[in-house]
Order: structure tokens, then sequence, then C-alpha cells
């Protein structure tokens, strides 16, 4: 951030994102929130009083001041991320079939079975992904977590295998609530993917010169995002919505603003890429 009072031009400020889940049968939009630090009380504010429900995501611990309305859950990609870093310092050291042998892969590979499980019922009702995850991942979870703890008074806990296994074991009751309601799922992969669009973008411009520049910056990456999550061409969709807003006026109805959200089935057709065609 440069232009900023009170900060200098090296300072680094925080865009948080929130993200509806494909599985909350919600209609689904990502919120980008420009913030000057990544304290935990930034999303007290946002979702306390209005959000009730589950809140997927990593192991940072702001998330866990929210209010007692709010279910945190975990992700199963930052713990495997972890095991995935340990096994990768290990490869230069070890053959494909050493590797094998190792903790690391192992863990690797009873997550992706519940991947695996998570792909298969994919398309299924959020009743029915809750009862084939009773049936298939909940033995898969229950036997992960009782290796790992037969590991975790003899890990090296200065290492990244250690680091790993105590990480998921610490993060053991948020991960194991995507088994609770099919609406929630094993992973916020889909925030991440949201805030990588963002990151890309940042790489070319670096900076925001004004808190006014990075507040625009969350606005615009808030409607494409979530024009990408409906399906949207953003260019195309953009260009509708700004020209049918310059046509209703100064103060347009609520019922007609409702017809531009991404989610409207109201728009026109070729809006959509072709795989939601």
């Amino acid at each position: 951030m440069t232009g900023e009072p009170d900060q200098k031009g090296s300072t680094q400020n925080w865009m948080w994102v929130y993200l509806t889940d494909e599985y909350s049968g919600s209609p689904q939009m990502a919120f980008f929130d420009y913030e000057r630090t990544r304290a935990g009380y930034h999303p007290v504010k946002f979702l306390d009083g209005c959000y009730h429900g589950y809140l997927t995501c990593d192991g940072y611990q702001a998330y866990h001041g929210l209010d007692a309305s709010i279910t945190v859950t975990g992700c199963f990609t930052h713990a495997r991320r972890r095991f995935d870093a340990a096994l990768t310092a290990l490869k230069k050291d070890f053959t494909k079939e050493q590797l094998k042998e190792t903790v690391a892969y192992q863990a690797m590979a009873r997550i992706g079975i519940l991947y695996k499980i998570e792909e298969l019922i994919r398309n299924k009702t959020p009743e029915e992904r809750y009862e084939e995850r009773q049936k298939q991942s909940r033995p898969v979870v229950d036997a992960l977590f009782e290796w790992l703890h037969s590991m975790e008074d003899s890990v090296d806990r200065s290492s990244l295998i250690g680091d790993a296994i105590l990480y998921t074991l610490n993060q053991e009751a948020y991960l194991r609530r995507y088994l609770e309601d099919g609406h929630v799922s094993i992973d916020n992969n889909s925030a991440e993917r949201a805030i990588k669009n963002f990151a890309v973008g940042r790489r070319n411009w670096l900076f925001a010169r004004s808190i006014r520049g990075a507040d625009a910056s969350a606005v615009v990456y808030s409607i494409t995002e979530t024009a990408l999550l409906n399906g949207l061409k953003p260019y195309v969709y953009l260009t509708y919505v700004l020209d049918q807003l310059r046509q209703m006026g100064p103060f347009p109805k609520p019922e007609e603003l409702d017809r531009l959200l991404p989610w409207s089935e109201d728009l026109p057709d070729g809006f959509r890429t072709k795989n939601q065609e």
C-alpha cells in the first residue's frame, strides 16, 4: 500500500475473502474485504450478527473468536499440504519405493481416499452426501486420527512431519465436522481459488496507491469472482450491468436490481461459459 496515511510504502495490508460454498444451498457469491491488518476482529466484525452456520477455514486462531452461532469447520487441504511439504523434503534422499513407506506418503494416501469419496458423491443431495460420508468417509477419518495419535508422543516436534502430525491433530475437531452435514465441504479450496486470481493480478500492479483504490479493487473482484462462480463471462456480464444501470437512472427499484444479480434467471442467454450452458 502506498499513499495511505501513517504507513510506509512497503507496508503489507490484507484482502480477506468470504465465499458461499457450492454445497450451501445459497446463491454462490464472493466478497473481498480490504483491511489494514490480519487481526481476528475483522471476521468477527464482518460475520457476527449477520451470519449463522458453518465457516470452513484454515487453522488460523482468529476464526475461533466468532459468535457461538457460527460453527468452524476445518480444511483437509491445509493438513495435506504439511504432509506434502514433509514428503518433498525427503525426495532427494529416498527412492520412490522408500517414500511409499514414509508417514508423510501414507498420510497423503489416506487423505486422498477422502477426496476420492468426495469426488464420487459431489453431485448427490446433501442428505445423500451425509449418508455416504457416514458409510465411507467416517471409518477412514477415524482410522487416520487413531494412527496419528499413536505417533503423537514420539514424533520430533521440530521436524516437518512433526509439524504436519501435530497441526492435523490440533485441528481434529474441526476437520471432522464436514462429516456432520452434507452441506459442508471437506476444504475451503473454492475460497482459495477466488483469492488466487487477486494474487496473480497483484504481481502485476504490486501496490494500491490509496485506501479508496484498495476498496475499489475489492468491489471489482467481488463482482467478477461472483460472476465466475455463477458460470458467467465477467466482461460480458459487467458490460450488460453497467448499461442497464445507466438506463435505470439514479434511483432503480430493488426488483430491477435483483434481475441483474449474477444468479438471476432473467439474465440474457449467452452470458454463461461453455461448461455452464
